[in-house]
């Protein structure tokens, strides 16, 4: 009797691992063709004749169309439904990447980085809505899968893109933003057919029309502090992480702290996936995990030797709680019919919000010549972040 009680069905267990498997394969393109770009910016430079500040504007473009974009897949969303913006995101992303292929200069490279970042964009803001239709009473587990399968994109695109272009393409280096798009068109597939064993997706309306973000629901504008903080918290310690070991000459524990970083991000985005939906709704975790990512800060850039690795693993920890957090939210505070307005709104703001802190932090070390003030812009909206949870948690509808 305690094993039926505790125990799915198989049909159901089936259903939630193919649900499970889905968005985590969705994840995976949130980021990838994103970070194809820093393992080949040697050969950007070099072959394409691109300057340092031709490689830093495609590698931040795609943040800044993620923003933009998100304003019209709201609108997609609600127009079409959530399967065929998804299907619509996928193809869009796709040939983004794929364009990026064809050597015909920095403008071209940089128009295809846009439509890539619209096809994220459209992505992005409908995961959640996959995550409250697929697991309605698992938002935190279904967002930790899909964002691990996010964080495996970033590794992938990171640590093989130098190696298989090297290995396999050689001259036709440039071909690797094809090749990882290549899967995509299977992935289709398998969200057409697997869906047809999953809950039905809500139709879109053909009198739907622009529904820009309530700029008066406060819900979002704490949603904008948070996705800023945790935002924020990864970019900078990825940016600056290279200059603090430069300054301190330490620069040979570039690869291990980056390897601690991102390998501590898999961690606990692994952790989350079994305990997420227990810490979701109080805001103490929630606030000592944002405390404790602030706190690694001062770690990474104080330590004397070694010590610089293991902060910067606890630092990639806790950043990445954080964000996964951040991604369940929204489908756990609202209605399923306002997740769209509210995920617009929260993409659109919060990831201009971090452009613009990551721009001021550069900023600000090139001032001072002190990489720690770098950092500051990311501390101040951290605090922020932190004030406005417990009162966020608390408008849930």
């Amino acid at each position: 009797m305690t094993q039926e009680t505790t125990t799915p069905p198989p049909s159901e267990l089936r259903q939630a691992l193919l649900a499970y498997g889905l968005l985590w394969c969705l994840g995976l393109y949130l980021r990838l063709t994103v970070l194809v770009v820093p393992p080949l910016i040697p050969q950007l430079k070099a072959v394409l004749g691109f300057t340092s500040s031709e490689v830093a504007i495609a590698t931040s473009l795609p943040l800044v169309t993620l923003a933009f974009g998100a304003l019209l897949a709201g609108w997609l969303l609600a127009r079409v439904g959530t399967l065929p913006s998804m299907l619509l995101g996928l193809a869009i992303m796709a040939v983004g990447s794929a364009l990026r292929s064809l050597p015909e200069g920095f403008t071209a490279f940089m128009l295809a980085t846009v439509l890539m970042g619209v096809g994220i964009a459209f992505m992005q803001t409908a995961m959640p809505v996959l995550a409250k239709l697929w697991a309605p009473g698992r938002i935190g587990r279904a967002s930790a899968v899909y964002t691990n399968g996010l964080l495996v994109g970033e590794l992938l695109a990171a640590g093989a893109t130098g190696p298989l272009a090297a290995a396999w393409l050689g001259a036709h280096w440039q071909w690797a933003f094809a090749l990882w798009v290549t899967p995509v068109p299977l992935l289709m597939l398998a969200l057409i057919v697997g869906c047809r064993q999953l809950p039905a997706m809500a139709n879109g309306s053909r009198s739907a029309s622009l529904t820009l973000p309530n700029v008066r629901d406060g819900r979002m504008w704490r949603l904008v502090a948070l996705l800023g903080a945790a935002a924020a918290l990864y970019f900078t310690g990825n940016v600056f992480l290279p200059p603090l070991l430069e300054e301190s000459v330490r620069l040979d524990l570039l690869a291990p702290s980056l390897t601690a970083l991102n390998g501590a991000q898999m961690l606990s985005s692994a952790l989350l996936i079994f305990y997420a939906d227990r810490l979701m709704g109080r805001p103490r975790p929630l606030i000592g995990i944002t405390a404790l990512a602030l706190l690694a800060l001062p770690l990474m850039l104080w330590l004397p030797g070694g010590h610089v690795v293991w902060a910067a693993g606890v630092f990639g920890f806790f950043t990445s709680a954080l964000f996964i957090f951040v991604l369940a939210l929204p489908a756990w505070l609202v209605r399923l019919e306002a997740l769209p307005r509210l995920m617009a709104g929260m993409l659109f703001f919060g990831y201009l919000l971090v452009f613009g802190i990551t721009v001021v932090g550069g900023w600000l070390n090139d001032l001072s010549g002190t990489v720690a003030l770098a950092f500051l812009p990311t501390l101040l909206i951290s605090l922020v972040a932190m004030a406005v949870t417990p009162r966020l948690l608390a408008s849930r509808q």
